[in-house]
């Protein structure tokens, strides 16, 4: 269950079997789960404590109440409702939790993490390559939450970093061949979707990457390559993107809609500071504070931090932030690291990956993109998973005499009586 639940959960069968989603599989998977962690014998409650008491889970959960105090205003009915959509993620969190009492647990939950990105990426891929009816300009998307090709990129950045890293740390070679494939399928995945955010951000990743895992000259050569390499490969998706949709939406009129859609976000955060105007409902009201071009009436923010803000006020973004940065002070704890018992290959790609979706957030509105919360779960874990003991060294195991003084060995002894 460990494996199996981030990877149906990432999966998204509601929305890839519709016929299923009236029965809110993620709940009944999350009972499940849960159910499966509290039988486990494995299962510590003094650790679950710790896991659920977090500073940062509970960050998550104030987060949570926040969104659905913001609809205050829309009686009961519209809080019902917040309440259906944000719970699930603190449940996400909670029940991840639960399942990861060790650290051989924690690798079979990120290989299901991964399993599940592959299947969305894969799927993006393949309807690129079909032609997809279903995709915009045939540029790569999926479906669900990531049918846009911008939001695609979130599910691939989230995951290159642990693909990356545990590159080193498995044996097989099938697995080994397994994992380049799939750094390989998002760069793929990045460079199809056209994304120009996506592109910038998949190169802040990879140099990232390379900068944590070499060291001296090849270190310095090798950034300075890959950061020019990586304004040429940038210069390349922005003109195939301006080819792609020439004559309808070009890159001067995207920077006009975003700079039209934050004045429009200032004024309403300037008119609710505290709360918002409701959760997810920037789209919904942004017209009536600010004058939009009829194109950008009933679009987001398309920056994740501006629509957290316009919609549960500075309280949500608050409690976002103070999340996002628990995620990254965890992630990049040295104290902590050599205490865990993450490997520090993962460690460094949670940290990694909380700067490249951070920066990604930016560019996109997706506040509820479960990379956020897939994150907190990693750095809970970081925090709270302890390396096991290594084994005391022959010096200190020496016999303890009865007046506690360390007895010497018979070696010792042998060699003062030949003396």
């Amino acid at each position: 269950m460990t494996f199996l639940y981030p990877f149906i959960v990432l999966i998204q069968p509601g929305i890839l079997w519709p016929a299923i989603a009236e029965y809110k599989p993620i709940l009944i998977l999350s009972a499940v789960a849960l159910a499966s962690a509290l039988f486990n014998p494995k299962f510590s409650s003094r650790l679950a404590g710790q896991q659920l008491s977090s500073p940062i889970f509970l960050w998550l959960c104030a987060y949570v109440c926040v969104q659905v105090a913001s609809v205050h205003y829309g009686g009961i009915l519209s809080v019902v409702d917040e309440l259906d959509f944000w719970v699930p993620y603190a449940l996400f969190a909670a029940v991840s939790l639960v399942l990861i009492p060790d650290t051989a647990a924690l690798f079979r939950y990120i290989a299901g993490v991964l399993a599940g990105s592959a299947v969305v990426i894969g799927y993006g891929l393949v309807a690129v390559a079909s032609h997809s009816p279903a995709l915009e300009g045939n540029r790569a998307g999926a479906y669900g939450l990531y049918a846009n090709h911008n939001d695609y990129t979130f599910i691939i950045i989230m995951a290159l970093p642990f693909a990356y890293m545990a590159i080193s740390l498995v044996r097989s070679r099938l697995l080994k061949f397994l994992l380049v494939l799939f750094v390989a399928a998002c760069v793929a995945g990045t460079k199809l979707s056209l994304s120009r955010g996506g592109i910038i951000v998949l190169i802040l990743a990879i140099i990232l990457l390379y900068w944590n895992t070499t060291s001296g000259t090849s270190r310095i050569m090798g950034i300075l390559a890959l950061v020019l390499g990586g304004i040429l490969f940038a210069e390349v998706q922005f003109a195939a993107r301006e080819e792609n949709q020439r004559g309808h939406y070009s890159i001067e009129d995207s920077k006009y809609s975003r700079y039209e859609l934050w004045r429009a976000a200032r004024k309403v955060f300037e008119a609710h500071p505290l709360l918002g105007v409701g959760s997810r409902r920037f789209n919904e009201f942004a017209g009536n504070y600010a004058e939009l071009s009829h194109s950008q009436v009933g679009k987001v923010t398309h920056n994740t931090y501006l629509e957290v803000a316009t919609g549960s006020g500075a309280v949500g973004l608050l409690s976002f932030l103070a999340m996002v940065w628990g995620c990254y002070r965890a992630a990049s704890n040295k104290v902590i690291g050599d205490e865990s018992g993450v490997p520090r290959q993962f460690r460094v790609a949670t940290a990694i990956a909380v700067i490249a979706i951070f920066a990604r957030s930016n560019l996109d509105a997706k506040e509820y993109d479960w990379s956020f919360y897939f994150l907190v779960v990693m750095a809970i874990a970081i925090s709270t998973l302890k390396a096991e003991k290594k084994p005391e060294s022959a010096k200190e195991q020496l016999p303890i005499a009865a007046n506690g003084k360390a007895l010497r060995p018979s070696i010792y002894a042998r060699h003062h009586l030949s003396r």
